[in-house]
């Protein structure tokens, strides 16, 4: 299932964001008519969709900076509204919420139907496919609430994944591709074939690990 990352939430008013924050006073909530940005036209206006909100840290800096985050994250089910242009590389979009609910949890309930991507190199004889994950480079690793955090580079791409080991199968949770002019995000448990799981616990071995760069400031 394809879901949506703003690039940037409006700050509440009243609430002051360089001391520690209740996480009840910024969560959208349901019933609750918001907007947010992006760095393109995205959302099907209209549509009902889903998008993520992450706190404060991680929505400017990423999970790979703040990866505790990733637990504090929420997946919102949203119905499109307004769109407006802001400047030539952002949009403004209004929605309404109507569902909140923590976004690790969430994950579980949906069936995925994402694999990772592959690239075919037709310098070789024949013309031989590889995953994107398995010529990573600048990887990192988190244990997240059970799960694994992964985040890597492959030339101008950056890839993120979760990903959890079940009775020995590894099953993916979540899988984010960034390139220039084009980003995806799915989310979905599935099981991983032999060969992803292979590409991803190589990245596992040469992953440096992950830690929050700023200190605990959410109270929940």
């Amino acid at each position: 299932m394809r879901v949506f990352f703003p690039e940037a939430w409006p700050q509440v008013p009243g609430v002051d964001y360089s001391a520690s924050i209740p996480l009840g006073a910024i969560l959208p909530r349901k019933g609750q008519w918001t907007h947010a940005f992006f760095n393109r036209d995205k959302l099907p206006s209209g549509r009902v969709t889903r998008i993520v909100w992450q706190p404060p840290i991680s929505t400017y800096n990423g999970w790979d900076e703040q990866p505790s985050e990733i637990a504090q994250s929420y997946l919102l089910t949203v119905r499109a509204g307004m769109v407006s242009m802001i400047d030539a590389h952002q949009y403004r979009y209004d929605f309404e919420v109507i569902a909140c609910e923590p976004l690790l949890p969430a994950l579980r309930t949906f069936a995925g139907d994402w694999t990772l991507e592959s690239v075919l190199d037709c310098t070789m004889v024949p013309p031989t496919s590889f995953l994107i994950w398995e010529t990573t480079y600048g990887c990192g690793i988190a244990d997240v609430a059970g799960l694994k955090y992964l985040s890597a580079r492959a030339s101008e791409t950056y890839l993120e994944l979760l990903v959890e080991y079940v009775d020995g199968d590894m099953f993916g949770l979540l899988s984010t591709h960034l390139c220039p002019g084009w980003d995806e995000y799915h989310i979905g448990r599935r099981k991983l074939s032999q060969r992803e799981r292979s590409a991803l616990e190589a990245v596992m071995q040469k992953a440096v690990p992950l830690v929050d760069a700023c200190a605990p400031y959410l109270i929940e």
